[in-house]
């Protein structure tokens, strides 16, 4: 499989690396909070002038007819800069209205950056699932009506229609509802209207593809956090001394930052052969399960690594290593975390032949 990137992708990477520094968070004097960042305006506009918001849909939606291999190359620019955005989830929320055909007007106006549709898809104090919700939908007369509570929600106060999954006496099915007044990051409906989106027939297939696009989304933004967690790490050990010599002299210093460019690479490779697979499988669950197993775990690895090898200031609240290391303990948590995933995995082993490694 080549990974080599075409002059278009290249060209597309410039540009999102561009719009990254341009919207990257600055680092003053003082604390600097840790954790989701508000909707950022200014941000969105210029991911929506860039082309990024559409380009994973077909032109005839107002896409670009791109594929997931593009889209990881933009995220991992913004994973590379710190920029938070509701990326990922508005292009799952995307997805799902695409997949339903009868929204083609509120899909433009995703793609162009003047509506924000999200999905609520967790639930407090439940484990991650893309095949259950304790949401209800209710029929009254030709109308539907939800019932029941989401959270967290990322960005919902700034979001003007969210897509949700709720429970109906026939499966779980799609809807899409006007964003209701919220608290924090709750999402509370109580016979809330809503607009059937995906019946239960369709709905399986089209939420296993929009979960598994955010997933490579995410992994791409967190293979950018990856590599600038890693290039800071190796500049600190080139120039901070230690009994007059740069630490890089150190040898065991140097072989963790050898491991932490091992563990990085087989992300790199991890999530770009996952995007090239759900260009054409979109709905294939065991790539995307692997892709959240592999780089769960070697975020965790390169972030608290790098964090140990700046020693006392890759505590600060100032220092961008830390920050970047929160963001990949996010993402890791995001659609799943790496045990879940394992253990989708572990349930279709069976489902392989055995290999007799003697013959």
């Amino acid at each position: 499989m080549d990974f080599t990137m075409t002059d278009e992708q290249k060209a597309l990477r410039s540009a999102a690396r561009e719009l990254a520094a341009r919207h990257a968070p600055e680092r003053g004097e003082g604390d600097v909070p840790v954790g989701p960042h508000d909707h950022d305006p200014k941000t969105w506009t210029a991911m929506a002038e860039m082309g990024a918001l559409g380009l994973p849909f077909a032109e005839d939606v107002g896409g670009f007819g791109a594929s997931p291999v593009e889209v990881s190359i933009v995220a991992a620019e913004l994973g590379s800069a710190g920029v938070q955005t509701a990326y990922a989830d508005a292009l799952v929320a995307a997805s799902l209205l695409v997949s339903s055909g009868s929204q083609s007007g509120l899909v433009e106006a995703v793609t162009d950056g003047s509506a924000l549709v999200l999905p609520a898809l967790t639930e407090p104090q439940r484990a991650w699932s893309q095949t259950f919700s304790s949401m209800t939908a209710s029929q009254v007369g030709d109308k539907w009506v939800l019932s029941g509570t989401k959270e967290p929600v990322l960005c919902v106060g700034s979001a003007t229609h969210l897509v949700v999954p709720a429970q109906t006496n026939d499966g779980l099915a799609v809807f899409l509802v006007e964003t209701p007044v919220v608290s924090g990051a709750r999402v509370a409906l109580v016979e809330t209207p809503a607009t059937l989106l995906l019946d239960p027939s369709r709905t399986p297939a089209a939420l296993a593809g929009a979960v598994n696009l955010g997933i490579v989304t995410l992994a791409g933004e967190a293979l950018g956090a990856m590599d600038a967690a890693l290039s800071m790490t190796v500049e600190y050990l080139k120039t901070r001394k230690q009994f007059g010599v740069p630490l890089m002299k150190f040898q065991t210093l140097t072989q963790r930052a050898a491991d932490m460019y091992v563990s990085l690479e087989l992300a790199r490779s991890t999530v770009l052969f996952a995007a090239m697979q759900l260009a054409d499988h979109p709905d294939d669950a065991a790539i995307a399960s692997r892709t959240k197993v592999v780089v769960g775990r070697t975020g965790r690895h390169i972030g608290q690594e790098a964090i140990q090898l700046h020693g006392g200031i890759g505590m600060t609240a100032e220092y961008s290593v830390g920050h970047l290391t929160a963001r990949l303990t996010a993402i890791e948590r995001t659609f799943g975390d790496p045990r879940q995933h394992l253990a989708i995995l572990a349930g279709s082993v069976r489902d392989h032949a055995m290999v007799d490694v003697l013959s």
